[in-house]
């Protein structure tokens, strides 16, 4: 589905502005991806397809603006520079089984990508990864990635459990990761323009997203000093299950 031939009611469209804010206020609360959020919550109404385009501006700006705030561009491009080529082909191999894939297919694996990513944000993970085997893993974690990214536009899950393996300073991880999100969202989205799934329209759409994100984010912020973030971590990731469950039961039907 594509926006030329999306026909929204006003309580689409409502339903469509108010997962935007819901994603700002996840966001400003745990920080967790924003497409890992509002893409499964929008895929039933516009197409999985559609809700990653509506993505793009949001994500592409919040991950420019704090790769320029982290200070740590240069040494993330230099200490992960094996990983940024395969990343890039594997979002490019990726979004080739994306744009092929049917409706049903596509949204059985996003509902599962979405559980299994839910999932292991709730078990413990410990593993630290030694120094010496970061040269052989890293070109590894930038493939696979590539592949999830561009398959689904949910590459940071196993990225970040990389960086934390790793254990980089928090600075470091917020510069790195959001390095990674930019150096991919671009041909990923390319690519959609390219395959004819991302327009003008798409465009203005997406940056009326990011302004409702931003919202969403602002109180999100004011939200976190006063609720309990645990709690609300595990509200949203046990929406994450149920969503995906329903996507997996909507692409089986």
């Amino acid at each position: 589905m594509s926006f030329e031939t999306f026909e929204p009611t006003a309580g689409i469209l409502l339903y469509i502005a108010a997962v935007f804010l819901a994603t700002g206020v996840v966001k400003g609360v745990l920080g967790i991806g924003m497409p890992l959020i509002a893409i499964p919550l929008l895929a039933g109404t516009v197409g999985p397809i559609a809700a990653m385009s509506l993505m793009a501006v949001p994500t592409i700006a919040i991950n420019l603006w704090q790769t320029a705030q982290s200070g740590y561009m240069g040494g993330a491009l230099k200490r992960f520079r094996a990983a940024y080529p395969l990343l890039i082909g594997g979002v490019i191999l990726g979004l080739f089984f994306l744009t092929r894939l049917d409706r049903g297919a596509l949204f059985v694996l996003i509902g599962v990508i979405v559980m299994l990513i839910a999932l292991s944000q709730m078990l413990p993970f410990n593993l630290a990864i030694p120094q010496r085997w970061e040269r052989w893993c890293t070109p590894l974690v930038g493939i696979v990635s590539g592949l999830l990214g561009g398959v689904s536009s949910f590459l940071g899950p196993l990225m970040a459990m990389y960086l934390v393996a790793l254990r980089v300073t928090k600075d470091q991880f917020v510069g790195a990761i959001a390095l990674f999100y930019l150096i991919a969202a671009i041909p990923f989205y390319l690519g959609l323009g390219v395959s004819g799934h991302f327009g003008w329209t798409e465009f203005f759409a997406s940056a009326a997203a990011a302004f409702l994100i931003w919202l969403g984010v602002l109180a999100g912020q004011r939200l976190r000093a006063r609720a309990s973030a645990e709690l609300f971590r595990k509200l949203v990731l046990g929406l994450l299950m149920i969503v995906g469950a329903n996507m997996v039961r909507k692409g089986l039907m």
